[in-house]
């Protein structure tokens, strides 16, 4: 049984898509109905959502209160990966 509603993670990025395991979780896709979305653009977006579950997590941890500096430094690292710094 499952202890989140949402895919398990860990999720990855490949190239506009986000995977977890063989399942394709979503695509970054255009998102002007006219217009083309930039390839950087879209792969910055795949990246952000492939994080989530990380995300999810790093925010659990300070939340906690007993978060001490490694819960800290794993939410910058977090933040780092999304911001494509690492």
């Amino acid at each position: 049984m499952r202890t989140t509603p949402f895919t398990p993670g860990p999720w990855r990025q490949t190239g506009p898509n986000v995977r977890a395991g063989d399942a394709l979780i979503c695509y970054a896709m255009n998102h002007h109905a006219n217009a083309e979305t930039p390839e950087p653009e879209k792969l910055a977006n795949a990246r952000l959502m492939s994080l989530a579950p990380q995300m999810l997590l790093a925010l659990e941890r300070l939340a906690h209160p007993m978060a001490d500096d490694d819960d800290l430094d794993y939410a910058r690292e977090v933040i780092a990966r999304a911001k494509g710094q690492q």
